[in-house]
């Protein structure tokens, strides 16, 4: 699958609605306290990926039960560089969008 590909299918899961935010992750939930956004807000950002926005993938999940592919994304929002970590994953005879990480980007 493409990086456009990849995004088209977010974005039309985005859209129906099959979707796990993973707002649970403290992280995620400080970057959207941080952000001021809620989950809406987070969603539209990642409907906006583009390639530029591009940092990896994919990379196999080994530590899912689901397993799955991962795609990274660096994305400049409000002035910080948020660390957007994706993944398509069968629920079934299903899928949905699982986001695994939204928080501003560590340094290494």
């Amino acid at each position: 699958m493409t990086i456009e590909e990849f995004l088209e299918k977010c974005r039309i899961l985005i859209d129906s609605r099959k979707v796990d935010p993973f707002t649970q992750n403290k992280d995620t939930k400080s970057t959207l306290n941080l952000l001021g956004y809620n989950v809406r807000a987070m969603l539209q950002e990642i409907k906006e990926l583009e390639r530029k926005d591009f940092s990896g993938g994919p990379y196999l999940d080994r530590k899912s039960k689901y397993g799955g592919e991962v795609w990274i994304f660096i994305k400049i929002i409000q002035g910080y560089s948020i660390y957007i970590k994706l993944k398509i994953r069968a629920i079934g005879t299903d899928e949905e969008l699982f986001v695994m990480s939204f928080h501003p980007e560590r340094n290494s």
